[in-house]
């Protein structure tokens, strides 16, 4: 038998060490296949279903990349499709992974549909998070103190303003409501406009806004936004305490009466238009403002969303679209915000600091969430899955189909015109991507009720403001009824039920 030294022996073991770690890590020795263990892995790869709500843009973009994951993984994947209406009655879901508009996460969480997102998890792919815009991170998918989604987009309302008429009569874009309904009304005159002034025979509005139903609620909760949030207080909609509806104070009825003002300098029927359809007008020259967002899923001038289903336009109509959005001179920004805020404990309108953000976003308008099932028999599996279709790589793809959507990781600043209207120019694009970004990273927002019961509500705020803007009651009194109306909403759901879930709307498990 062969002597060693001790020192030699050590530095035998060292180097037997190595050579196994290399053979691990390469697949070298022992091995008759060099890709037999790979091809195992592979081979057991599990078998993901997403069930995708509402969303046919991205349910398609998600069976192109199949092919992609089932490389990247050996995984095999299953994508199939439902309505809101469906899922909400369903016990479970019979898919590993859910993606659904961002306001649903709180009722799937209440009733136990999904799942938290593991701290493990998260600390796993922390890279993912860093670049996620923050409200997005980490308000919009929380639950409470718990984190249950991964983010696909989800659009703020900005302005869009005919930039070439702003620079010709001197004016400069918006930052408050006042100066909003101002310029509004400048426009709103033809005989202000002269030479830029359009067709006699061409519809022109000052401005337009989504009022449609369904979206007039959320048009008054985005204008009502900077006057409702006060940094002290976390009651905006409801009391925290009582549940007590707080939509018929001050706040409020503001919004709403700089609301109904805004809509008498439209020629159009807002009460009929949503985003898309807003949007649209635009293209076709015959706003000078409008509130949407921007989306690369329809062409400038699409139809609205409710009408037709988004992405049949034919290559003739994207050419067309495109020459439109060249025409149009545009600029973004943010919603107008408010140096005035209301204080709830002193009932009393009071200054912002200069510190303070006078814009306040609005959160779940509209936008798409990947969510783990509580059903799923691989959760992380299903987790990892919806990583890698939001990734920064994937998301393009798989996110910016969807009109319901839009930018929001830092890296997509790198090409936003992917997520814009064909025909909009670089520059512009990068503008709107700015907008989206400075909205989204800010530090107050309010959120877009994601309590059990929202459709119900919002269809009472809905109601409201029709009946204000065709002239059918006060302001004073349509709140007021609405108010009556949340409180037999908030009644049936159950009292101390809403108040849990509207707390953990607001980031909290209780108060401490």
């Amino acid at each position: 038998m062969a002597c060693f030294s001790p020192s030699l022996l050590r530095l035998l073991l060292l180097i037997g060490t190595l050579c196994a770690a290399l053979a691990i890590t390469q697949g070298g020795c022992g091995r008759s296949k060099p890709d037999a263990m790979e091809d195992q892995a592979q081979q057991q790869a599990p078998k993901l279903c997403v069930l995708v709500v509402d969303d046919p843009q991205i349910a398609a973009a998600i069976r192109r990349a199949a092919g992609q994951w089932r490389t990247h993984t050996g995984g095999e994947l299953e994508v199939q499709e439902s309505s809101a209406e469906k899922i909400s009655r369903l016990e479970q879901f019979q898919a590993d992974a859910v993606i659904c508009a961002a306001a649903h996460i709180g009722t799937l969480a209440a009733e136990k549909k999904i799942l938290p997102l593991s701290k493990q998890w998260l600390s796993q792919s922390s890279g993912h998070w860093a670049g996620v815009f923050d409200l997005l991170r980490i308000r919009e998918i929380a639950w409470g103190e718990q984190i249950y989604a991964v983010p696909f987009g989800s659009p703020v309302l900005v302005c869009y303003y005919r930039a070439d008429l702003l620079e010709k009569f001197g004016r400069k874009p918006p930052r408050t409501w006042a100066e909003y309904q101002k310029l509004a009304e400048f426009f709103a005159d033809r005989k202000n406009l002269a030479d830029m002034a359009p067709p006699a025979a061409q519809p022109w509005s000052g401005t337009l806004e989504p009022l449609a139903p369904g979206w007039a609620g959320l048009m008054l909760l985005a204008r009502a936004a900077p006057y409702i949030k006060h940094r002290n207080n976390f009651s905006t909609l409801f009391d925290i305490e009582t549940m007590e509806p707080l939509i018929g104070r001050q706040p409020w009825l503001r919004a709403l009466e700089e609301l109904v003002a805004a809509a008498k300098t439209a020629s159009h029927n807002t009460l009929e238009m949503d985003p898309a359809a807003v949007r649209a007008a635009f293209w076709q020259g015959q706003c000078a403002m409008a509130i949407s967002w921007s989306t690369a899923a329809h062409g400038p001038t699409a139809q609205a969303v409710s009408a037709s289903p988004p992405g049949e336009s034919t290559a003739a109509d994207q050419t067309a679209h495109a020459d439109a959005a060249q025409k149009i001179s545009v600029g973004f920004v943010e919603l107008p915000g408010s140096r005035e805020v209301f204080d709830v404990g002193s009932n009393r309108w009071m200054a912002r600091a200069e510190d303070e953000d006078a814009h306040i976003p609005l959160l779940s308008v509209a936008g798409r969430v990947g969510v783990v099932s509580a059903a799923s028999r691989q959760p992380e599996a299903a987790y990892r899955l919806l990583l890698w279709l939001s990734d920064e790589a994937n998301s393009p793809q798989v996110c910016a189909v969807s009109p319901y959507t839009t930018l929001f990781r830092h890296g997509h600043l790198q090409a936003p015109q992917l997520w814009v209207e064909r025909g909009i120019s670089p520059q512009q694009a990068a503008q709107y991507a700015a907008t989206v970004k400075t909205a989204l990273m800010r530090q107050q927002w309010v959120d877009g009720l994601r309590i059990p019961g929202r459709a119900e509500y919002l269809a009472a705020l809905d109601q409201a403001v029709h009946q204000a803007v065709r002239g059918e009651v006060a302001s004073l009194e349509a709140m007021a009824q609405t108010m009556g109306r949340w409180r037999e909403i908030t009644r049936r759901v159950g009292s101390k039920q809403q108040r849990l879930a509207y707390l953990r709307s607001l980031g909290l498990d209780e108060l401490q």
